[in-house]
């Protein structure tokens, strides 16, 4: 999901430099355009009416095959938007409305898409969360209510899109504002005034959301006890400030944790209430062992330096890929004008630099999600007084993705571009199993990825090589 919400919104950003590049009219376009939410409504009532059937009769192959392509649809979707945004639609709703309304339409048609995919996904959520009240019961856990449609769309929207939606469009829009005002005032300055824009509203980013996502998502404290007592003495032996533990209210729908803030005083961890309630103790502490890892190795300051890296790493390879084909295909073509040639090597130029800095960035993040698991392993392994990973430890991480990809109704061999499998995760987990917790592989290899990434940045700003 992460990565497709990243590539519809380069398409909204970017639809200034697409339009008209495709031959498509603008009529074709329209029509690309609104086959795109409709083709998500299609997808999923045909999936869903699937999934009903098979629950009928007993099996969950059709709640496995929805599931698993809610996560593909999206790449449907991308086609169709970029096709649009390359067509002559875009040229013509700006010259009646701008472009920044342009973007905003494929923006809201991409949003709008996914919130039918939870839509059409709510009826076999809602047999599903009826099927599990017995064993909810039995295992004394508590029982919510199934929400309204309308509600549930609500709360996985505000799950999952707010949370990934920020950190793309405030660092991009800033970097855009940035850059314009240059083009007015110095225009010779106006790639690093984007660049300087864009870690401007990322940092802001990363100061504010401690503060900005309690109210936004309705987290509530967690209430003092045994349970509490026990994270944050898993927090104190970490060294690791944590000023808040907060509980987020998912009506049980979603099992996931977060740490948020790089400041000590304002940083704070939550933890959905479907985990705090479906999962053993053990699972909860490795949880929030995984998460305190992130503070400890300071993931979160140096994600930052991780995707500049990425992305001047793919603008110093792309760039002249594309310079170097555009000059030979001027030769061959001197019929071809000059303007059309250089509009499209810097569409493919910025295509080749969005793909391979995306690849480059889930490859490093992977690691960062390895380390992560590793620590949770070294921090649980270290309480029990050992100085390798004991199994205990181990089995503890492991069961708490199990139990994540079980409650989130996720396959565990299925791919994810930032955190990898969960098969993948707990292949590794048992493989570090009585190693020294203070020579970990992972987290020297972090550490060349970090300092490497920060050097290639500070490189490329000598060379005058901007990702962005």
């Amino acid at each position: 999901m992460q990565l497709i919400l990243i590539v519809q919104v380069s398409i909204a950003l970017l639809v200034g430099e697409l339009a008209g590049s495709l031959p498509i009219t603008a009529g074709w376009g329209a029509v690309c355009l609104l086959f795109a939410p409709v083709s998500v409504l299609l997808h999923g009532a045909i999936l869903s009416a699937y999934a009903h059937r098979g629950m009928d009769r007993g099996s969950r192959r059709g709640v496995e095959l929805l599931f698993a392509s809610n996560g593909r649809i999206g790449w449907q979707v991308c086609l169709l938007l970029g096709l649009a945004a390359g067509s002559g639609l875009p040229e013509t709703l700006a010259s009646l409305a701008g472009w920044a309304l342009v973007s905003i339409l494929l923006l809201v048609t991409a949003i709008g898409s996914t919130l039918l995919v939870y839509a059409t996904t709510w009826s076999v959520e809602k047999r599903l969360r009826e099927s599990s009240i017995v064993r909810g019961l039995d295992a004394l856990a508590p029982v919510h209510p199934m929400p309204s449609r309308a509600a549930y769309v609500l709360a996985q929207a505000r799950a999952g899109l707010v949370p990934m939606l920020a950190p793309l469009v405030v660092p991009i829009t800033l970097g855009e504002l940035s850059r314009q005002l240059a083009l007015l005032h110095w225009p010779d300055l106006a790639e690093q005034a984007r660049l300087a824009g864009g870690m401007a509203g990322a940092l802001l980013l990363f100061v504010l959301v401690p503060l900005i996502v309690p109210p936004l998502l309705g987290l509530t404290r967690l209430s003092p006890g045994e349970l509490r007592d026990d994270l944050e003495a898993l927090a104190r032996g970490a060294g690791v400030g944590v000023r808040e533990i907060w509980v987020w209210p998912t009506d049980g729908l979603i099992a996931n944790a977060a740490v948020m803030g790089v400041l000590p005083g304002l940083r704070c961890v939550m933890l959905s209430d479907c985990l705090l309630e479906s999962m053993p103790r053990p699972y909860v502490r490795a949880v929030m062992a995984h998460e305190l890892g992130h503070v400890a190795h300071r993931h979160l300051a140096w994600m930052l330096a991780v995707i500049l890296g990425c992305w001047t790493v793919a603008s110093g390879a792309i760039t002249p890929v594309a310079q170097h084909l555009a000059e030979e295909f001027a030769q061959a073509n001197a019929a071809v004008s000059e303007e059309s040639i250089v509009q499209v090597a810097s569409l493919a130029r910025d295509a080749g630099v969005l793909v391979l800095g995306l690849l480059l960035f889930g490859y490093a993040s992977r690691r960062f999600e390895r380390q992560a698991d590793t620590y949770a392993v070294q921090l649980l392994s270290r309480g029990e007084g050992a100085t390798a990973a004991t199994r205990p430890a181990v089995e503890a991480m492991i069961g708490a993705l199990g139990s994540v990809a079980l409650l989130n109704h996720v396959p565990p061999a299925r791919p994810s571009w930032r955190h990898g499998s969960i098969a993948w995760r707990q292949d590794y987990l048992r493989a570090i199993t009585g190693e020294r917790l203070d020579a970990m592989p992972i987290d020297a290899f972090a550490a060349v990825l970090r300092w490497g990434a920060l050097a290639v940045v500070a490189a490329g700003a000598l060379l005058g090589i901007f990702p962005f």
